[in-house]
C-alpha cells in the first residue's frame, strides 16, 4: 500500500467577488484549480510574478483565506475550511514583513504564548518552558521574552515569527517571501536555520520565493505560476534546468539576467 502524502491539495482554487454596483459583481480569479502533494521533510517553492496567485495560494493553504473550491488533506485527513484550531496545529504561516505581522504592543513572550493559550491546555509553567525552549531553537535568548518587537532587529523579528510558527509543533510551515526583505548575511543565517530545523524536526516547507538561488538550494519541488495558472511543476532540478513551456522559460529568465542552464545543487546555502 502506498504511503499517504503529508499534504495533498485537490482541485483547489480561489475567486474573489467584488461588488461594483447595486446589482453588479466582478469576479477575479486569483488562481485556477490546481492539485499537488508534498512529502514529509520536503520543501515546495511557489514562484511567479506579481499577480500570479502564489501569495494568495499560500494564504489559502494556511487558512488565512478560505478557498472557493477544492480540498486540503494533511496525513490523509481532510481539513475543513473554518477548522482553524486543527489547521493551525498542523500548518503555520510566516508572513513577509515581521514589522507588521508582530504586535508592537506585546512583548515577545506574550506573542509566543498566545497560540499556546488558544490551542493547548498547558499550565503557565509548561507554556513558559516551551516559549523559552522555542526561543533557543531559533537562536534567540531567554531574556528576549521581555523585549518588544521594536527593540530587536528585523532579522531577529523574523526569528520571533519563526518561533511563533514553531510553537505548536506543526508539520508544515508556509513562508510568504519571509526572507526577501532581509539583507544577504541575515538571509543566509535564516536559511541555514530553516534547513537545520527541517533536518532536526522533519518539517515540510511551502515557500513563496522569487530568488532563483534560494529556490535552487533549499527546495525539492517547485511550482511556477502565471496569471493564476500553473505553467510548470515538478522536481526543482528538472524545472529549473529544462522548463517545458515557453511561459516557464520566460518566468525563469525574468528572475535573473544571469540565469544559466544547469541543474541545482544540494540543499544548502
Amino acid at each position: 500500500m502506498s504511503q499517504v502524502p503529508l499534504l495533498k491539495i485537490d482541485n483547489l482554487s480561489k475567486v474573489f467577488i467584488n461588488q461594483t454596483g447595486l446589482f453588479r459583481r466582478q469576479k477575479k480569479t486569483a488562481f485556477y484549480p490546481l492539485s499537488f502533494t508534498l512529502e514529509r521533510g520536503q520543501t515546495l517553492a511557489l514562484m511567479g510574478e506579481a499577480g500570479s496567485g502564489k501569495s494568495t495560494l499560500a494564504k489559502v493553504l494556511a487558512g488565512v483565506l478560505p478557498p472557493t473550491q477544492g480540498s486540503v488533506y494533511i496525513d490523509g485527513e481532510k481539513i475543513e475550511p473554518g477548522d482553524d484550531r486543527k489547521r493551525c496545529q498542523l500548518m503555520r504561516m510566516i508572513f513577509q514583513d515581521p514589522n507588521t505581522s508582530l504586535n508592537p504592543r506585546s512583548r515577545i513572550g506574550q506573542i509566543l504564548e498566545t497560540p499556546l493559550l488558544l490551542n493547548t491546555e498547558l499550565s503557565a509553567e509548561q507554556r513558559e518552558a516551551l516559549v523559552l525552549n522555542t526561543l533557543r531553537m531559533v537562536g534567540l535568548l531567554p531574556d528576549h521574552i521581555h523585549f518588544y518587537p521594536r527593540m530587536i532587529s528585523t532579522g531577529q523579528k523574523q526569528r520571533v515569527a519563526l518561533a511563533r510558527a514553531l510553537i505548536l509543533s506543526p508539520k508544515i510551515i508556509v513562508a510568504d517571501e519571509a526572507i526577501s526583505d532581509l539583507d544577504v548575511s541575515v538571509r543566509s543565517h535564516i536559511i541555514n536555520l530553516l534547513l537545520g530545523l527541517q533536518s532536526t524536526l522533519g518539517l515540510s516547507y511551502i515557500i513563496v520565493a522569487n530568488d532563483l538561488g534560494v529556490v535552487r538550494h533549499i527546495s525539492d519541488q517547485v511550482i511556477l505560476m502565471h496569471e493564476g495558472h500553473v505553467v510548470e511543476a515538478g522536481p526543482t532540478t528538472k524545472v529549473l534546468a529544462a522548463p517545458q513551456s515557453e511561459q516557464g522559460l520566460r518566468l525563469l529568465q525574468s528572475y535573473s539576467n544571469e540565469f544559466r542552464w544547469h541543474a541545482p545543487g544540494s540543499k544548502h546555502y
